[in-house]
């Protein structure tokens, strides 16, 4: 499907998902100084093409504008005539979508998120265990564990990009980038907050663990 077979209904609702998963996360201080980028998909997903639109770079995320968004293709390149950049890790982006036909990508920069992957992610994977959040993922095992896999922080995000074959899990949504932040994603927008959110809550949970097993016992 070509971009200009996607309907104009369609792409105003991922812009209209997009600004109200932005104006939220906004609020929760997830954007600090314009960081992390947001991207839902748009029509129908092919390996070769697709499309979807995604945070213009360098923008005050806490603040609604008609130039916070822009339509980009498969290889992170916009769809139309516009002077917006697309955000810095839209390459990242586009392998998760390629790889796992999803619906929506959101990647945020948080301080739990920073220090579990930094603390935790020596091994290449950040371990959970037994923690209710777990079953956002869709595992109800008991007691269920999962790994979290930790890409390194190069400063070429195409060598970022480059690693994400490697070690996505389709059954984890979410990929750590060693002190910088998290990818999660999901087959709609709402899955994928979803998704983002029971990481947030897991690594939060790992680092107050951390404080607690530093703490004298009495």
């Amino acid at each position: 499907m070509s971009f200009e077979d996607i309907t104009l209904e369609e792409k105003q609702q991922a812009l209209d998902d997009l600004r109200k998963v932005k104006t939220l996360f906004a609020e929760r201080n997830w954007f600090p100084g314009t960081s992390g980028n947001l991207s839902i998909r748009v029509g129908e997903f092919q390996e070769d093409q697709f499309h979807f639109a995604v945070t213009a770079s360098g923008k005050d995320k806490s603040v609604n504008t008609p130039q916070d968004f822009l339509f980009v293709d498969q290889n992170g390149q916009a769809c139309e005539t516009t002077t917006l950049k697309p955000s810095a890790e839209t390459l990242i982006h586009c392998e998760i979508y390629r790889l796992t036909g999803c619906g929506a990508v959101f990647h945020v920069h948080t301080v739990y998120n920073n220090l579990i992957s930094e603390w935790l992610g020596q091994t290449g994977v950040v371990k959970a265990q037994g923690i209710e959040l777990i079953k956002a993922f869709n595992i109800w095992e008991e007691n269920a564990e999962i790994a979290i896999p930790v890409i390194p922080n190069y400063a070429n995000i195409p060598s970022i990009a480059a690693e994400v074959p490697g070690v996505l899990n389709p059954a984890v949504p979410g990929i750590l980038l060693q002190n910088h932040g998290i990818c999660a994603w999901g087959k709609n927008a709402f899955e994928a907050k979803r998704h983002l959110e029971a990481f947030e809550f897991i690594f939060e949970y790992l680092y107050r663990g951390l404080l607690l097993n530093n703490v004298p016992k009495r």
